[in-house]
């Protein structure tokens, strides 16, 4: 079960955080990874140490996923590398964080690029090689925010997340008739960059805690087993799904 061995996924905003621990998941059960990033630096990095650990093969290529022209070298390379694609994991992301009120235009308008069209441009992209697989997997990366908006100041990032969770669900019922299954993971908290500030806070790290059943906040592989699962054979009649990856934040 849960064998990966000779796919490839495809996982932007993979070289650190939430994106390397799926990676990383993906690896260990034997996919080929196309690690991509902003950061050719980091994705390189990323790509190597997945190559190193689980020996499978890897490439990295630096892509910001909110430029369309970007994101269509990406595909375009990573049909001349593999020939093929199978799984495609939408981790790349960002956060701004002011009041609605005076939120800068330039800033949400970021976010809405970065973390809606760049799924949508990736998914529209990656569409045609994945409609050539015998087992199409998009996974998307959502947030609390589509069941719970857990703070302030975080307007333009629920309305992106919130955006995210209904074109995947558009997604799957629209590609379902080619086999591509389209899904959501949404992480609880977890300690990563985008969040750093937040768990630098004694008292809403304390009240992040008490809130949780399982009594801890998420680590990027927690996230693994999920992806591995949602890539694999036997989720094969699993799409336009939203799977919390919360520690039971939701179930209060």
């Amino acid at each position: 079960m849960f064998d990966l061995r000779g796919r490839v996924a495809l996982v932007t905003g993979g070289s650190r955080g939430l994106g390397f621990g799926i990676a990383q998941g993906l690896a260990e059960a034997g996919c080929s990874v196309v690690v991509a990033s902003r950061n050719l630096e980091e994705a390189s990095e990323a790509a190597q140490k997945l190559t190193e650990k689980y020996g499978v093969e890897t490439m990295a290529f630096r892509c910001d996923v909110s430029n369309y022209e970007e994101v269509k070298k990406l595909l375009e390379a990573v049909k001349e590398k593999f020939g093929k694609l199978d799984t495609v994991v939408n981790a790349a992301g960002i956060n701004r964080r002011h009041p609605a009120e005076e939120f800068p235009l330039d800033e949400f308008r970021q976010v809405i690029e970065v973390n809606l069209f760049g799924t949508y441009y990736v998914c529209r992209e990656a569409f045609s090689l994945l409609r050539e697989s015998d087992n199409p997997s998009i996974i998307n990366i959502g947030s609390l925010t589509v069941e719970e908006v857990t703070m302030p100041n975080i307007s333009a990032y629920a309305a992106s997340k919130g955006g995210v969770a209904s074109l995947t669900k558009a997604l799957a019922k629209e590609w379902g008739r080619y086999g591509i299954r389209v899904n959501v993971i949404a992480p609880g908290w977890y300690r990563t960059k985008m969040t750093e500030a937040v768990f630098s806070d004694p008292e809403k790290l304390d009240y992040m805690l008490k809130r949780i059943p399982l009594g801890r906040t998420g680590v990027p592989e927690d996230l693994k087993g999920v992806a591995v699962f949602l890539a694999s054979e036997e989720a094969k009649y699993v799409t336009g799904q939203i799977i919390f990856v919360d520690g039971g934040w939701t179930a209060n």
